[in-house]
């Protein structure tokens, strides 16, 4: 069986050519099977006499998968010959190529090949050639691939375009059968044709004639061949449909670079930027009219691989917004992972601790419920209905996230917003899976639209008001963190005016100017980037430090508070009894730990406060080696001159050589390591430690009940024990 591809512009006729080409092998007595692959569904159209036969595409949308039957969608037309077409959307929506793409699929699943077909034509729009257009170019579909042209610059292009997708999947191979010339008769045609053959070293197998024959032919809905068998062109679709089926050699795609192209095939002039000049915006910038106000993430800016999925992200953000329901424009399975996503805290504090968070074990996030069908002719329309329906629990705002299908197709998500009503803002925010980037960058994206299409800045601050900024929603030091700066600010006489954005609300964030001062969570890559925005958007004052981690740092943040709200003598009292406790503790622990060597492989670029601890210990910090982190980017450290080694630029296959080399007693990193020998301990740094006077103690105290205790992590020895009796 041979299976042709006959590939060409868009008009060129390529559509008459295919159809008098399968009439003229059906004469022949060959079986024919044609497929059109146009979204106008127009390929098959003289061979049925006009009938327009329901599209693959179509049927599918109305169709189960479980009653795909192939006798739904082949159709005879003259000759006997086996006619498909595939369709596509409406212009201007959903994914054509996508189409195509499962069009094929499902002709496959159905076996198709296996009705002893001659030859399969697949007649193929060429000047689109995304993935989907593309697929009669693999080498599983078409044997040899036929290139229908004019002499007219666009219709060389395309066929030049043509000859690069091919190359493209056969690099070496052979398998274009040569150049098909339908004259439209201009000035050079011939010239440009015989141009353009010989420079990609392809033959012209025909040459058809404008012909008016062509014209009254299509009239009555019929092939050339078919309406004038008698003719001089009929004929010569006899002799091409011969060379076709005894075509013995083939050639490799040997597209031309476009400036070849242009010069010496199209005779064009070609200029090469020895005249254009890029546009100087610096005026406009100087008036402060910024070109780019978007904050990117560390990994977009660094060229590194994604972390997570930018619609994840921003999900995890929207939904802390507690009146506002999430719609995920995208298939349910994105709309599910990323519920599990933000509910995994809650669920581990209720299996852990019984404790039941409500924001995160019951965020409101719906999907669109995206299926093959829509990504094909789009899925506007269903976004509409699930908005409208949506609406109907009222909520005050309703987020709606792009998935990577919705993106991919181009979906107008804008269109939602002209269901937005007094009562209920609508949000679109186009994190499109991870085609926009990482999950923190959605959770700047998030940030930002939230932001822009909420808090009003008109609102006045008031005294002795907070907000809250940037907290990690799944983290489990968040809560407890959260109830420390609480209980801090209750002292001082301060109220909390918004968390932005944690277990919030939309009235909150509309009034987050009336916080006076804004404390960041986390003054790591995120915070930074959150703190940047709120400052030059909003004018936001911001207080110098994050949450504290440790003593020093808590006693510095919570002075800096009483100082700025006139409460110094506070302050002072709150620093007095932490401070106490601490020392208490270092007093406690100290005998157990002084000397111990502390080694430490992280991806926590702020860990002063385990140093700090670890040094009122009296304990020796051998060695710290930084991890590169998708979170952050700025490793800072007080205690340079205590560490006997520091590597901030931390090679992980380094590991077991420098452990073997500095033989620590304790080793910390933030996840733990299985593959590790030795007699040492090992613990793990939170990612996110929760703030306060005593976060190093928390470690150190299990550390110093370790070794009070002399115990040995006998799980280590597991895998070798395993090895020597049962291998």
């Amino acid at each position: 069986m041979a299976e042709i591809a006959l590939y060409g512009k868009g008009g060129i006729g390529k559509s008459t050519i295919s159809a008098n080409i399968s009439a003229a092998l059906a004469q022949r007595g060959k079986r024919i099977l044609q497929i059109g692959c146009d979204p106008k569904h127009d390929s098959t159209r003289l061979l049925l006499h006009g009938e327009l036969i329901e599209t693959v595409l179509s049927y599918m949308k109305r169709t189960p998968p479980d009653q795909y039957r192939l006798h739904d969608v082949v159709y005879e037309g003259v000759y006997g010959i086996h006619c498909v077409e595939a369709g596509g959307p409406e212009p201007g929506v959903g994914c054509a190529g996508r189409g195509i793409l499962t069009t094929f699929e499902m002709l496959e699943r159905l076996h198709i090949k296996d009705y002893c077909y001659d030859s399969i034509i697949y007649d193929v729009l060429g000047d689109v050639v995304c993935g989907g257009f593309a697929v009669p170019l693999r080498r599983e579909y078409a044997d040899r691939v036929y290139i229908i042209t004019s002499g007219e610059f666009m219709s060389i292009y395309a066929a030049n375009n043509i000859l690069r997708g091919l190359k493209n999947y056969d690099t070496e191979k052979s398998r274009a059968g040569g150049l098909i010339f339908n004259a439209r008769g201009i000035a050079d045609e011939q010239e440009n044709i015989k141009r353009f053959s010989e420079a990609v070293g392809l033959p012209v197998l025909m040459q058809f004639p404008r012909s008016d024959l062509f014209t009254n032919s299509e009239k009555e809905n019929r092939c050339l061949v078919e309406k004038y068998p008698d003719t001089d062109i009929a004929a010569d679709f006899l002799d091409l449909a011969n060379t076709i089926t005894n075509q013995s050699i083939l050639y490799q795609a040997k597209p031309l670079p476009d400036e070849i192209l242009e010069q010496k095939v199209l005779n064009a002039k070609v200029f090469r930027g020895a005249a254009a000049k890029t546009v100087d915006f610096s005026v406009a910038e100087k008036e402060g009219k910024k070109q780019n106000n978007i904050i990117y993430s560390k990994n977009l800016i660094s060229r590194e691989p994604l972390s997570g999925c930018a619609f994840s992200g921003a999900m995890s953000i929207c939904a802390q917004v507690q009146d506002a329901i999430c719609v995920a424009h995208g298939p349910v399975s994105c709309a599910h992972i990323t519920y599990q996503s933000i509910t995994s805290l809650g669920r581990k504090m209720l299996l852990e601790r019984g404790l039941v968070l409500p924001a995160s074990v019951a965020p409101a996030v719906v999907s669109s419920e995206m299926r093959e069908s829509m990504m094909i002719f789009g899925g506007t329309e269903e976004l509409r209905r699930k908005i409208i329906e949506v609406k109907k629990q009222k909520p005050k705002v309703i987020f709606v996230l792009t998935t990577c299908p919705s993106g991919i197709i181009g979906d107008d998500v804008g269109m939602v917003l002209n269901l937005e009503d007094d009562c209920t803002k609508i949000i679109p925010i186009l994190t499109d899976g991870n085609i926009q980037g990482d999950y923190l960058q959605g959770i700047l994206m998030a940030y930002q639209e939230i932001a822009h299409n909420l808090v009003d800045k008109n609102v006045e601050a008031e005294e002795y008001t907070v907000n809250i900024i940037a907290e990690k929603t799944v983290a489990t030091a968040t809560h407890p963190s959260f109830n420390f700066v609480k209980e801090v600010l209750d002292t001082l006489g301060i109220a909390i005016n918004c968390r932005y954005l944690y277990k919030t609300d939309s009235n909150a964030i509309k009034n987050l100017m009336r916080g006076k001062l804004n404390l960041l969570a986390y003054e790591d890559y995120m915070g930074r980037a959150v703190k940047k925005f709120l400052q030059e958007e909003y004018g936001a004052l911001f207080m110098d430090m994050a949450f504290p981690v440790g003593v020093s740092q808590s006693a510095e943040w919570v002075r800096w508070l009483g100082r700025f709200f006139s409460r110094s003598d506070e302050a002072e009292r709150i620093v007095a009894r932490q401070e106490e406790r601490y020392w208490d503790e270092i007093k406690r622990i100290r005998p157990i730990l002084q000397g111990k060597k502390l080694m430490i492989i992280t991806y926590s670029h702020q860990i002063d406060w385990i140093l700090k601890t670890a040094i009122d210990l009296k304990m020796e910090i051998s060695f710290i080696g930084v991890l590169n982190y998708s979170q952050d980017d700025l490793f800072q450290t007080e205690f340079t001159t205590e560490i006997k080694e520091l590597n901030i630029e931390y090679d992980i296959r380094n590991r077991k050589k420098d452990i073997a080399r500095m033989q620590p007693d304790i080793l910390l990193s933030n996840y733990s390591n299985t593959d590790l020998t030795g007699s040492f301990f090992t613990d793990t740094i939170p990612l996110c430690p929760q703030a306060g006077f005593l976060s190093g103690l928390s470690l150190a105290g299990r550390w110093g009940e370790f070794f009070r205790m002399n115990l040995k992590e006998g799980w280590k020895d597991d895998a070798a024990l395993y090895e020597k009796y049962n291998a």
